[in-house]
């Protein structure tokens, strides 16, 4: 029987009483969003949740995104049906940069930090990143500090070759059928 831990950012999360190590899913989904795009491939969230947690009790499932200024009824429903299999989902307004264009750069900071607060609290034995940006090198390290366990998945083309080094090899992912239709 699990039993509830605390409400943290509308996430709410479980402590299983099984003996597998608990792991959490960080889904940047503006990094894997423009990938799949580029490949015009679609991804099954469900499966992909449970592959990438395959050996381990996943907590909690969470899905990092920018917040336009509206949001139309697709992505409406895109957002429901994601909550309805069981994914979390944080949005954080869209910055504008100094070209005036929308900036993700909040959204990464959001995970970065969720991901650490989480990790202190003893939240769970595994992270698991799907992203390829930069500026979860320092995440890593963090979490290695912590004795946190961290797989990294991402497309190639985006993964950043610092993380990749950072998280060594045999825990950077990149195969690309392993998460599409």
């Amino acid at each position: 029987m699990a039993t509830s831990v605390r409400n943290e950012n509308l996430i709410q999360y479980w402590e299983t009483e099984r003996d597998l190590k608990r792991a959490f899913i960080f889904w940047d989904h503006a990094n894997v969003f423009h990938n799949l795009q580029e490949l015009r491939v679609r991804i099954d969230y469900e499966s992909v949740k449970r592959r990438l947690a395959r050996g381990y009790y996943l907590v909690a499932p969470i899905m990092y995104l920018g917040k336009p200024r509206i949001v139309y009824p697709k992505k409406q429903k895109f957002f429901a049906a994601l909550e309805k299999i069981g994914w979390s989902i944080i949005q954080k307004p869209l910055r504008i940069d100094e070209s005036g264009r929308p900036s993700q750069s909040g959204v990464d900071e959001a995970m970065f930090q969720n991901i650490c607060d989480f990790a202190e609290e003893g939240a769970y034995e595994k992270a698991i990143i799907v992203s390829g940006d930069n500026i979860f090198v320092s995440v890593v390290k963090e979490l290695r500090k912590l004795d946190v366990e961290v797989d990294v998945w991402s497309f190639r083309k985006s993964f950043s070759r610092a993380l990749i080094w950072e998280v060594g090899r045999e825990h950077a992912f990149t195969s690309t059928t392993y998460w599409t239709k």
